[in-house]
């Protein structure tokens, strides 16, 4: 099965900045950046399997699609930004790598909210870091999470993934605190939306079921593979509004992300979901994401 990864910071890892490689410490931005002041630019993030990029085309499409809907002019063309991105791959040699492209709208010539104060000249950052996986088990046992007080609320910038991501911040330090590794987030009418770095799946009567993207959610790129997968194995998709009380009477949950691709949710709060291991539909998405995975 594809493993599940952790994130190891190496201080020695190597930065593309703006055409450059550097060392980590050297690679800088100055204080009046869009991107730290007003959180002014947008991200990707995925990673490699067995040392290659997964989906890499899909993340720079959508990031490009974010830079357009900010009206940032993009720095850098679809095929650029795969060349930047597998230099930095093979400068920094890792066996598994985290990637994380940033783009911001660049340096703020004068104070001001307006983007017409910026320098026109966006920042292009590319981070790679070493991984290191999770144990197998968690296929099996689980993930435990809970539904946070944060509200996912139906903004512009909810489709995108910008550089401000406070309330998924607050939602994740609410899962900590409650024990669990993810949190689940309510749109502003009550019903099931994403995790803070996840999109939701049910299963309920060998039916797969997953919020609309009429929804506040990010358009996830392991979401659509899924989509595809499931609907290629057979199974019927609903995409729909989903109230808390059917996750709670699901069969199975699962969650979809680049970083863990499908990792099943088997309890939410102290409740067992189905079972309380990982459900047969669930298990089965596993492992035609696991052969998508290791086709590259």
């Amino acid at each position: 099965m594809v493993d599940c990864a952790i994130i190891y910071l190496v201080t020695k890892s190597k930065v593309y900045l703006n055409g450059k490689i550097l060392p980590a410490q050297k690679a800088v931005l100055p204080v009046f950046d869009r991107g730290l002041l007003y959180g002014d630019g947008v991200f990707e993030s995925l990673r490699t399997y067995r040392g290659k990029p997964f989906l890499l085309e899909e993340h720079i499409k959508r990031l490009l699609l974010g830079l357009k809907f900010l009206k940032i002019r993009s720095p850098l063309s679809l095929s650029q930004f795969k060349i930047a991105v597998l230099r930095t791959l093979f400068t920094n040699k890792f066996k598994e790598a985290y990637i994380k492209i940033i783009v911001t709208r660049g340096e703020a010539r004068e104070h001001g909210l307006d983007p017409i104060f910026s320098t026109g000249k966006p920042n292009v950052i590319i981070l790679a870091e070493s991984l290191k996986s999770y144990p197998k088990s968690i296929y099996v046992t689980g993930w435990k999470v809970i539904i946070s007080q944060i509200i996912r609320a139906n903004t512009p910038t909810s489709k995108i993934k910008s550089l401000c991501y406070l309330d998924n911040l607050l939602a994740k330090m609410e899962a900590g605190q409650a024990g669990a590794n993810e949190a689940f987030m309510l749109d502003e009418k009550g019903n099931l939306v994403e995790g803070t770095t996840s999109n939701l799946f049910l299963v309920k009567n060998r039916i797969v079921f997953t919020p609309n993207q009429d929804e506040p959610i990010l358009p996830g790129i392991t979401r659509n593979m899924v989509l595809k997968l499931a609907q290629r194995s057979g199974f019927r998709v609903v995409e729909k509004v989903i109230n808390p009380k059917e996750l709670y009477s699901a069969d199975e949950c699962f969650v979809t992300s680049s970083g863990v691709g499908i990792v099943p949710v088997t309890k939410i709060w102290d409740k067992k979901i189905g079972k309380g291991q990982c459900g047969p539909i669930t298990f089965t998405l596993i492992k035609f994401y696991d052969a998508e995975a290791n086709k590259i």
